[in-house]
């Protein structure tokens, strides 16, 4: 038995935080896959995870081996059986796209190459550049029924709901991944008539010529012809609307696949992966990542699926960190609420040796997102291994840069992942019961991520919606915010729901010119009804189909003077701020900055209705430290503050929970070690202590977290990352890292003992301060029964 709920994955009545690995048992000798599940085991996983690739096994139209019959490694039944052995959990992802580094992405080339038919097209009409198929095409769909019924039947004994280990099933994978990067939609004729009937249903023929300026009669060629070469009076709304309508076309399909899963037995969960991180250089970004958010959004709405966030960072520093934690926000604005937030690609090496991933990197990207409410992450890839038959799209070896080489070595960072899996286990039962606390939410408006295709007349617009978004939003603002340990989450703008400032006392939202009426009045009622809305940095005057809209500025009631590019301003008291671009008002009343050379007002606070308007008409893309300042200073204006106080710049969040503690985390992503003492809502932690964080690593520290029923921690400045009982001993292993370890614990059971390098003193009846003093990597503080203890005395 399975459920999700209230953010968590429960397993035959146990609530788990998912930490997996991906193992391919099909790129790995058969003869090593126990020793492989016992190593992902070994590492404090709880589940493994596997492709299994179409591709690998119907490898002629027809010839099906899912059981070992050609090949050992094509043995799919033995290696769940393993799984269950070895008493793991299992997410099984049979595609049929895997992609996973394999030739034509898994689908069998002898379909692309005998169906020539089913594959996407261009807009010149050519066979899509990728080889992707047109999803929705009927041979398509007719050779999936084949092969879901043969893998089905293999998966369906090994299910949980029939005593088996898969708790989870992944539909397809990095759906619309392909149209994005090469900007080539789909428009093979199925799609586009699927487009036709979309049309159809949504317009009346008034509407429809309104929006597109084109006579009904001629809608089947313009869906179905114009649209591959629009004319520049219709570009935009088509673009607009071909968009939305993709996403839907999204979900038809993953629909499909999910209905055709449940009729043959798939009773558990389903997965459905998001792609987005990207590469610059030699480093990585996650500014592009919502764009699988917004090509997925319609399908996150589907019941019992889950939404999971494939996350390549690559080496995670300062200027990208805090790239996670708006997918970790933007990502739970969409998906189901009662699911936890998941990530089932989460960077465990790279198909390129190049750049070198670093162990600080796997400790501090798990670190980040468990801060932020992760509760499932499953490391690609785990272990590296072999394409065999000519399955690798990068030749035969599939090193991966994994924590398990493919001889089954263990590369330094499986140690770091090891930690921090040990660690999970000690704390499973308190810490999937906390949530993290949030200052503040962003607005999240998935329409201006909707840019993953373009022509030559909409290119402008959607140029300027991605430069603004990362250098304003991803590099301006919430970067500032983070960086000051302001934390925040996100909220969806296209729920049905409306924003209810009791829920919402705080909104910051990113703007362009453009925004569609629905989501201008959702803020004029926000407004309305009392709620504080910053909004940045400019007015928005048309809606996404590029037309004029000017409700929301019609409600503030202040013209727009013009704008300024790449000039100063003085915000407050600060003087001479560096922007890109400005937004010039016609008001003195409620400003608080103006350009330098003119005094003209760039950002002022109304009033309007119940609520409270802070526009903030500057946009910067932050260079300098002092551009996150003014942002600081724009949150006490807002009235927000961090939380946290401190000596030293770290990257701080906290989880929390009435019932079950607190844990804080520290993140450090510098290349030095850091000192500091730590305010929490005006109150010392820790006694007070200065605490020393090592460079380029991170801290979880326990807070009145109850550790066992008779045993709670009242605070630590050290990790436990092992618990053992036996009999009438108990011990706790800690991983060092301060001068003096110390820990405040209370029991009416379980007295510590001291030792050469423990010290203990006695605080109050049946609470206890221990100290530890060691220059060794780890040391374990050891207790006894009271009794056993008072018999000694």
């Amino acid at each position: 038995m399975i459920q999700i709920k209230n953010e968590k994955v429960i397993v035959n009545g146990k609530e788990v935080i998912l930490f997996g690995g991906e193992l391919h048992y099909f790129r790995v000798p058969s003869s090593e896959w126990r020793t492989r599940i016992r190593q992902v085991k070994e590492a404090g996983a709880n589940m493994v995870s596997t492709y299994v690739p179409w591709i690998f096994h119907e490898y002629e139209e027809g010839s099906i081996d899912l059981t070992g019959e050609t090949r050992p490694e094509r043995d799919l039944e033995t290696f769940l059986q393993l799984v269950k052995e070895e008493g793991m959990n299992c997410l099984v992802r049979p595609g049929p796209y895997v992609m996973a580094e394999i030739v034509d992405h898994g689908v069998p080339t002898w379909f692309i190459d005998k169906y020539p038919e089913a594959v996407a097209k261009t807009n010149e009409g050519n066979p899509h550049p990728t080889r992707v198929v047109s999803y929705s095409h009927p041979v398509f769909l007719e050779k999936v029924e084949i092969w879901y019924e043969k893998v089905c039947a293999v998966i369906k004994p090994f299910l949980v709901t029939n005593g088996g280990s898969v708790i989870l099933f992944q539909l397809d994978n990095e759906v619309g991944m392909f149209h994005w990067v090469t900007n080539q939609p789909d428009y093979n004729e199925s799609t586009l008539k699927e487009f036709t009937d979309h049309l159809k249903n949504k317009y009346t023929q008034q509407d429809f010529e309104h929006t597109f300026r084109v006579p009904y009669g001629e809608i089947s060629t313009f869906a179905q012809s114009k649209i591959k070469k629009p004319d520049p009076i219709f570009a935009h709304a088509l673009r607009n609307e071909f968009g939305l309508f993709l996403r839907e076309h999204y979900r038809r399909f993953i629909e499909y696949l999910k209905k055709s899963a449940e009729k043959k037995g798939m009773d558990v969960p389903f997965v459905v992966n998001i792609h987005g991180f990207h590469t610059i250089d030699l480093t990585k970004r996650g500014t592009m990542y919502p764009i699988g958010i917004s090509q997925l959004l319609e399908t996150a709405k589907i019941d019992n699926v889950l939404m999971a966030g494939d996350y390549y960072i690559g080496n995670i520093e300062y200027d990208n960190y805090t790239d996670i934690v708006l997918a970790n926000a933007f990502t739970k604005a969409i998906q189901w609420k009662e699911q936890p937030l998941f990530s089932a690609e989460f960077q465990g090496g790279s198909i390129h040796d190049k750049p070198r991933l670093q162990p600080a990197t796997f400790d501090l990207t798990t670190r980040l997102c468990i801060a932020d409410g992760m509760n499932g992450v499953n490391y690609y890839m785990f272990a590296a291994g072999e394409n065999y038959e000519n399955i690798g799209l990068f030749g035969k070896r599939h090193d991966w840069q994994a924590p398990l080489t493919a001889d089954g070595k263990k590369s330094p960072h499986y140690y770091t992942i090891q930690h921090i899996g040990k660690m999970l286990q000690v704390f499973e039962r308190s810490l999937i019961e906390t949530k993290p606390e949030v200052d503040i939410h962003f607005g999240f408006y998935p329409d201006y991520y909707m840019t993953e295709f373009h022509d030559e007349h909409t290119k402008g617009m959607t140029d300027r919606i991605q430069r603004d978004r990362d250098a304003y939003l991803y590099n301006g603002i919430a970067k500032a915010l983070r960086v000051n340990n302001i934390i925040y989450d996100a909220v969806n703008l296209l729920d049905d729901e409306e924003l209810y400032p009791k829920k919402l006392p705080t909104l910051w939202m990113f703007a362009t010119e453009w925004m569609d009426e629905d989501i201008q009045r959702k803020l004029v009622h926000y407004l309305e009804n009392g709620g504080k809305l910053i909004l940045f940095p400019t007015i928005p005057v048309k809606t996404m189909k590029n037309v004029p809209c000017t409700i929301l500025k019609d409600y503030i009631g202040v013209s727009v003077k013009g704008h300024k590019q790449h000039s100063f301003v003085q915000i407050d008291d600060t003087e001479n701020v560096i922007t890109n671009q400005m937004e010039i008002y016609e008001t003195e009343s409620g400003a608080f900055a103006w350009t330098e050379d003119d005094k003209e007002v760039a950002a002022f606070e109304k009033q309007l209705g119940k609520g409270t308007l802070i526009m903030f008409g500057i946009g910067m893309d932050h260079n300098f430290n002092y551009q996150n300042d003014s942002i600081v200073q724009l949150a006490g204006r807002a009235g927000i503050q961090s939380r946290f106080k401190l000596d030293a710049e770290l990257d701080l969040a906290i989880r929390t929970s009435p019932d079950h503690g607190s844990y804080l985390f520290i993140q450090n992503f510098d290349e030095y070690k850091k000192k500091t003492t730590l305010h929490y809502k005006e109150k010392p932690l820790f006694g007070g202590k200065e605490l020393v964080v090592p460079l380029r690593t991170g801290l979880m520290l326990p807070i009145d977290v109850p550790l066992r029923d008779d045993l709670t921690i009242t605070y630590g400045t050290g990790e436990i990352y092992n618990m053992k009982h036996e009999q009438d001993k108990l011990e706790l292993s800690i991983k060092i890292t301060q001068p003096e370890e110390e820990f405040v614990l209370t029991s009416m059971k379980w007295i510590p003992s001291e030792n050469e390098n423990v010290i203990v003193q006695k605080l109050a009846e049946n609470q206890f301060k221990v100290l530890i003093r060691s220059h060794n990597e780890t040391e374990s503080i050891l207790f006894n029964p009271v009794a056993v203890q008072a018999s000694k005395l």
